[in-house]
């Protein structure tokens, strides 16, 4: 289990999830989407920490990413706002003391919301450069 453990906290990109998930297949057999969703966790969580997020909320209702200000400063507004709103209706953006805070409601969504999470980091990615 440590093993395993190890290998998901290892995910860093959509390549190396890939990887985990083809070998614990060969490994177990058919894995459960909890495990993938727990995959999906850790390379978010691994984005995240790339792009300098350090504060996420999580309530039942919604999920919010509040953006440090030298984060805000250097973003195109623009194509984040854009990018984010093909991918789903269910984000919003407001400012609270000059940082970016964006909100996504997790009701009624069409898949689990990590796969939201995941596109919109690399929408911010794409916007910082």
């Amino acid at each position: 289990k440590i093993e395993i453990h190890k290998k998901i906290n290892g995910i860093t990109s959509y390549q190396k999830l890939k990887e985990v998930k083809q070998e614990l297949e060969d490994r177990f057999g058919k894995i459960s989407e909890d495990l993938i969703i727990y995959m999906h966790e850790q390379w978010f969580e691994s984005l995240a920490s790339k792009i300098g997020i350090k504060q996420i909320k999580q309530t039942k209702n919604f999920i919010e990413i509040i953006l440090d200000k030298e984060i805000t400063q250097k973003i195109n507004g623009e194509i984040l706002f854009y990018e984010a709103t093909k991918l789903s209706r269910m984000f919003r953006f407001s400012m609270k003391f000059e940082r970016l805070v964006i909100t996504l409601d997790t009701i009624k969504l069409d898949k689990h919301f990590i796969y939201y999470l995941i596109d919109l980091m690399k929408i911010i990615e794409k916007s910082l450069e």
